[in-house]
This record gives structure tokens, C-alpha cells and sequence, in this order.
């Protein structure tokens, strides 16, 4: 249970890094 909880946190960790990134790299090309 918490394997599966702390896969959950790491997939939800790289998937915000994912956004984030794309978003800063839209709006460095925007500006």
C-alpha cells in the first residue's frame, strides 16, 4: 500500500515537473 502510494507521489512529482517545464517554455518563446 504505501509502494504504491509513493509510486503514485513519483509519477504526480514527474508529471508537475513535466508541466512546469513545458509552461516555462512557453512563455520564454511567447515573450
Amino acid at each position: 500500500m504505501r509502494r504504491l502510494f509513493a509510486n503514485r507521489l513519483a509519477v504526480a512529482t514527474a508529471v508537475a515537473v513535466v508541466l512546469g517545464s513545458l509552461i516555462f517554455a512557453a512563455v520564454r518563446v511567447s515573450t
